[in-house]
C-alpha cells in the first residue's frame, strides 16, 4: 500500500528530482524515505538519525512498506559519517533554523561540490536565511505550505565553493 505524505512533506518531496540521491537527515519515522523508494523517484536513499529509537522507527516504516532493501539507514548525528559522494540532494526539515545550520557547518564537504539542500525549519527561518546567505548559500526557491493548522516554509539552497568564494 503506497504511504500518503502529509503536505508538508509532500511540498518538500515536490523538490526532489528524478534520480536524484538524497540523504534525509533526521528521517524520525521515515516517511520520506519511504515516499522516495515507493515511487522510484530517488535512485538512493539515506534516512540518518541521531535517535536510533527513531531510526528503528523508519525501518519499520520500510519494512511496512516492503521497501527496506532501497534504503540504507544511518545513526549518526547531522551528516556526521557521510561525505560529498553519498548524495546530491539533502533534506533537513523539522528542526529549528540554528540546529539546521550547526549541521551545515559541520559539514563542509557541502561546500566541495554544489548540493541540493531542502531545508524546512520549525523555528528561526530568518536566523537560517541570514546564516545561509553569510555561508555562500542560495536560496533558489521557497515556499509556504499547510500542515494541520500550521504553516511551514520550505527552502531550496545550493552550495559550493564556487559561490562562497565569489561574494
Amino acid at each position: 500500500m503506497p504511504i500518503k505524505l502529509s503536505n508538508r512533506l509532500g511540498a518538500i518531496a515536490g523538490y526532489i528530482e528524478q534520480g536524484a540521491a538524497v540523504i534525509d537527515v533526521g528521517t524520525d519515522h521515515g516517511f520520506l524515505p519511504v515516499f522516495l523508494a515507493q515511487s522510484g523517484l530517488a535512485g538512493r536513499i539515506i534516512a540518518s538519525d541521531k535517535s536510533a529509537g527513531s531510526l528503528a522507527a523508519a525501518r519499520r516504516s520500510a519494512d511496512k512498506h516492503g521497501v527496506s532493501e532501497r534504503i540504507t539507514f544511518v545513526t549518526a548525528p547531522g551528516l556526521e559519517g557521510l561525505d560529498v559522494f553519498d548524495a546530491d540532494t539533502i533534506v533537513i526539515a523539522g528542526m529549528g533554523g540554528e540546529t539546521i545550520s550547526g549541521i551545515l557547518a559541520d559539514a563542509p564537504w557541502i561546500r566541495k561540490r554544489s548540493v541540493r539542500l531542502i531545508l524546512q525549519p520549525q523555528t528561526k527561518a530568518v536566523w537560517l536565511c541570514i546564516w545561509l546567505s553569510e555561508n555562500g548559500f542560495i536560496i533558489s526557491d521557497s515556499q509556504v505550505t499547510r500542515d494541520r493548522g500550521r504553516k511551514y516554509i520550505i527552502f531550496m539552497c545550493q552550495g559550493g565553493e564556487d559561490r562562497a568564494t565569489a561574494r
